[in-house]
C-alpha cells in the first residue's frame, strides 16, 4: 500500500512544481486560492538556487519518487533492496530539509505564503515519512 501513497503524493507534488515552473517561465500570475501572493514568493530572489529555479530539482524528485513507487507496484522487493531504499530516503531528507527552509524563508523573511509551496512541502514530508515508517 506504501507505493500507492508514494505514487499520489509524488504526483501532486509534481503537478504543483510544474505549476509554479509554468507560471515562472511564461509570466502567468498564479492563481492563489487562500489569497496570499504566490508570486511575490516564488518570483522572488529565494526562486532559484545556485541560479537553478527550485522548480527543476523538485520536479526531479517527484519524478524519482513516482519511479521507485512504479517499482515497487511491479516489484514489491525492490523496497527492501538498501541500493535502491537509501539513496531514495537521503534524497527525501534533503527535499525536506531544504522544503523547510524554504517554508522559514516564507515565514520570516518574505513574510509572504505560497501555499503551492506549502504542498510540496507537506508532500515531501509525507514521502519521507511513508519511506522511514
Amino acid at each position: 500500500m506504501k507505493h500507492i501513497y508514494l505514487i499520489i503524493l509524488s504526483l501532486i507534488g509534481f503537478l504543483v512544481s510544474f505549476y509554479i515552473y509554468y507560471s515562472k517561465k511564461y509570466g502567468k500570475p498564479m492563481h492563489c486560492v487562500i489569497g496570499q501572493d504566490c508570486d511575490a514568493v516564488v518570483k522572488s530572489k529565494y526562486g532559484k538556487t545556485f541560479g537553478i529555479e527550485n522548480t527543476v530539482p523538485g520536479m526531479l524528485y517527484y519524478v524519482l519518487i513516482f519511479v521507485y513507487g512504479i517499482s515497487i507496484l511491479i516489484n514489491r522487493n525492490i523496497f527492501k533492496v538498501d541500493i535502491f531504499y537509501y539513496p531514495i530516503v537521503i534524497a527525501s531528507i534533503g527535499s525536506v530539509l531544504f522544503s523547510l527552509y524554504l517554508t522559514a524563508v516564507q515565514a520570516f523573511i518574505l513574510k509572504k505564503w505560497c501555499e503551492y509551496c506549502i504542498v510540496s512541502t507537506i508532500a515531501s514530508v509525507l514521502i519521507l515519512m511513508i519511506l522511514i515508517l
